[in-house]
Formats: C-alpha cells, structure tokens, sequence
C-alpha cells in the first residue's frame, strides 16, 4: 500500500509541469506527508555561488503542503482539486549544499479546507525556511 501511494504521489508529482522546471523530486510519502528534494543548481539562486532565491524556498512550503494534501484518498491519484488560499514562509537560514529538502505534513482537513506546514532544510541538515499553508479542496472537475 505504501509503494503504491509513493508510485501515485510521484507520478502526479511528474505531471506537474512547474515541478518539473523546478527539478522538485518527491523523495518519500505517507498519508498526509511527503518529502520533496531539490537539486541545487545556479538557476535557482541570484548569482553563481549565492545561496538558493528565497522564492524557491517559498514555492518549496507551497508545494510540500500541496503534495501532503495530494496523499489522501483519491486525491493522490488526482482525484480532488485543490488550491492554496494563503501561504506564509518564515526565511531563517541561506540553503546552500547541493540540494533542499522540505518535509509537508497536513495539520488539519476539513471537507473543504485543509491546514499544512513544512520544515526546509539544505542538505548538510541546517533549517532554512518554515511555513505554513491553507488549502481549499473542490469537488473533482467533471
């Protein structure tokens, strides 16, 4: 059961075509988490050598509530609708490494609301960024 939420959640993850721009990796998932990973590369930072823009830490908090939120019922499969209503990121640290890691978890879900947080930490372990999102969930499009 838990490879095939993982093998869902991933390929809802591959479908995603900004993840994809963003190189966003899920690396693990449970019912109601998941941990992304992003390689480092320039194209995410100011300059060559700077640490990683802030706003893909930003999208990083967005995208792991949405990914836990995605692990529910048929929701991993693509099955409900969701859109972020508010977003607020706490910046703490520079991310520098060769890669970011950013841990979602659901808090709460209601029928048409759901709350989340994530925790990003650069590769060596170091806490960068943490946040926290507010999700609303339609009904599937027809």
């Amino acid at each position: 059961m838990a490879d095939d939420l993982l093998a869902s959640v991933r390929a809802r993850a591959r479908a995603n075509l900004f993840w994809a721009y963003l190189g966003i990796e899920v690396e693990a998932a449970g019912e109601g988490w998941v941990r992304l990973r992003v390689p480092v590369r320039d194209e995410l930072r100011n300059a060559a050598g700077a640490p990683v823009h802030g706003g893909v830490l930003a999208t990083l908090v967005d995208a792991a509530v949405g990914g836990a939120l995605g692990t529910y019922g048929t929701a991993s499969s693509g099955g409900i609708d969701q859109a972020t209503l508010d977003l607020n990121v706490s910046f703490v640290g520079a991310a520098r490494g060769d890669a970011i890691l950013a841990e979602g978890r659901i808090l709460r879900r209601g029928r048409t609301i759901a709350f989340g947080e994530t925790r990003v930490t650069d590769s060596a372990g170091n806490l960068v960024a943490v946040g926290r999102a507010t999700y609303m969930i339609t009904s599937p499009r027809a």
